[in-house]
């Protein structure tokens, strides 16, 4: 009786929410909502950037590509090398940064 209780309440709460169809949610300005481009945020970014560019390429290559979206798993075939090596070096360079 409590799982249903939950069920019924949580399709309640969806059945509630409001969507806006006229919302063009593919077509965003998606940088004027990040913050970056503001002097200050452009200025952080080029600090994120500059850190990034002085690490060892070894950790710089494979944290690059984590942070460009791709998974470990892809990383680790892209690179040709083991799952915990790209794992590792990616912590490695969190680390440093």
């Amino acid at each position: 009786m409590r799982n249903i209780f939950i069920n019924d309440y949580h399709k309640a709460v969806h059945a509630q929410s409001v969507i806006d169809q006229d919302a063009d949610v593919y077509n965003r300005d998606i940088l004027n909502d990040s913050g970056f481009d503001t002097p200050d945020g452009s200025i952080h970014i080029q600090e994120i950037t500059g850190a990034i560019d002085q690490l060892s390429e070894d950790l710089r290559v494979p944290f690059s590509l984590y942070v460009s979206g791709y998974k470990y798993n892809e990383i680790a075939g892209k690179l040709d090398m083991p799952l915990g090596t790209i794992k590792s070096r990616i912590f490695f360079a969190r680390q440093e940064l």
